[in-house]
Formats: structure tokens, sequence, C-alpha cells
């Protein structure tokens, strides 16, 4: 296990903004991307079960609670660029990186534009949704995510945050009940603090960029995993995801949902060993 006084806590300035940055553990490298609204406490659960065997960099992305927030529209590709002089700027060993969510797509696209910075990638549901319209048979699941995102971005526009954030959170993100009976009072205090960002996000057209084959050609695995009491929508995309990609695999975990780093924190954690496990064998 890991104590407070073991985490070594730093601001490190990449891409013109201050990232928050915490480091716990020693040993082959590996990096935590969170999702939406949330920040580096989103793997609070998992991180204990990692450190004994892997140093682990955790951090808030740009917009989200200790990362600065510069002026005008973000886009997904600076956080692609965050994440990536972060690797530099902490020399980082061809690292096995985790992405959430939104964090998920931001892993996946640093895969695709700079994959000599990473040994291997481990996204959990990534929310791709507009692959969905690519077949009628998943077109509604699309057009039904896009609704629930545009009545989230209509809410906190309007001044409505919390009920926009929790409509975000239960309708198109985590499933129903989430807000209610999953996040912790801590973790919807941050969630509605980091609104205006996901806002932002929202409105960038450039967060659709991923694209199963701009992956094509990434040497190192792969790991899209996914609930199996998920929204409808994330195995789908799971699946179309894991079949492009010479060295994908798909991995469905039992019993959880969007949040298993919430729900299930030692079988995700376990995941996470098994992904770093592959990594570190392919540098031998």
């Amino acid at each position: 296990m890991t104590s407070t006084s073991d985490v070594e806590s730093l601001r490190i300035e990449v891409n013109g903004v201050e990232l928050a940055v915490r480091i716990a553990g020693s040993g082959p490298p590996v990096v935590l991307v969170h999702g939406s609204l949330d920040d580096h406490h989103a793997w609070d659960r998992v991180v204990p079960s990692l450190t004994g065997k892997h140093q682990v960099v955790t951090y808030d992305r740009r917009g989200h609670s200790g990362s600065s927030c510069p002026p005008g529209q973000g886009t997904i590709w600076e956080d692609v660029e965050d994440l990536a002089e972060l690797l530099g700027a902490l020399e980082l060993d061809a690292p096995l990186v985790v992405g959430h969510s939104y964090g998920s797509s931001t892993t996946l696209l640093l895969g695709a534009r700079h994959p000599d910075l990473t040994g291997g990638l481990l996204v959990h549901e990534p929310p791709l949704f507009a692959l969905l319209r690519d077949r009628e048979p998943t077109r509604h699941l699309a057009e039904e995510a896009g609704e629930h995102l545009r009545r989230a971005a209509a809410l906190i526009t309007e001044g409505a945050v919390d009920e926009g954030v929790r409509h975000f959170v239960n309708n198109a993100a985590f499933g129903p009940g989430t807000w209610e009976h999953v996040f912790t009072p801590e973790i919807r205090q941050t969630c509605i603090a980091n609104a205006d960002t996901w806002l932002d996000q929202s409105r960038d057209p450039q967060r659709l960029a991923v694209r199963p084959e701009l992956l094509a050609d990434y040497p190192h695995p792969i790991t899209v995993s996914h609930g199996d009491v998920s929204l409808p929508a994330y195995a789908p995309v799971a699946e179309m995801l894991a079949a492009t990609p010479p060295r994908c695999r798909r991995h469905v975990v039992a019993g959880a949902g969007h949040a298993p780093h919430l729900s299930h924190p030692a079988v995700f954690a376990e995941l996470v060993l098994d992904c770093a496990r592959q990594t570190s064998a392919r540098k031998v």
C-alpha cells in the first residue's frame, strides 16, 4: 500500500499549461489518464494495488481541478500533446498508458501520433459514438447518446449545472443511478467544479477524431475493455475498435460498468497489471 507521504506532488509546465501531477511507487511506469469531469483522484482506489510493482503517474488534465485552464476553445489534440510532453518531461521509458472514457480517446490519439512514447495502451470504454453511425444496427445508439449529450450541454449552458452534469453521468456516460448511488459527495463536487471544461470539450469538433484505422500501424499491445453492465453503446464501440489494430484485444470486465476503477478497483487493477506485464515483456 502507498501512504500519502510516499506520493510526490509536482507541477509540470507543458504545452502552455501547468499540470498537477502525482507520482507514487517504483518500477516500470504506468500512466493513468482520467475521463471527463474527473481528476487524478478518480484513480485513488486503483493506485495502491499498482505501486508495489510500478511507478504510477496520475495527473489532472488541462482545465481540471489542480491544472491550469487557458482561455479559448480547447481541442482534444491539446490534451494529446499535454500527455506527450508530460511523458517526455518525466523521461518515462515506454510506459503503459491507461485511459478511461474521454481519457481513453486522448490515450488512443497519443498512440496514433506518438507511438514511440508508449509501450502499450489500455483503454476503458472510449466514447467513440461516431463509429456507431457507420452501421445501421448501432446508428440509434449514436443518436441516443448525441441527444443526451446535447441535453446535458444545454442545461449547463443555461446555468442548471448540477442537473446537466447529473444528466450526463446517468444517461450519456455511466448509467442510471450512478450519480446518486456510486459517486461519493466528493466525486460529485469534482464533477460540478469541472463542468465548464466538459462543456468546452463538448463543443470541440475534433473530439471525434479517433478512428480505428489511425492505430493500424501502432506497434505495441492495445487492450480495449468494457463492462458487461455498461450502457449499450460501449460494447459495439469496443468490438469495432478491437477489430482493427493488429495487436489489439478486447476484454470484458465482468459485473462492471463505465467505472470499474470505482466499482471494481481490485479487478481493474489486476487488468492494469496484466497489461503492464505484456508491455514489460516486449522490452526484454
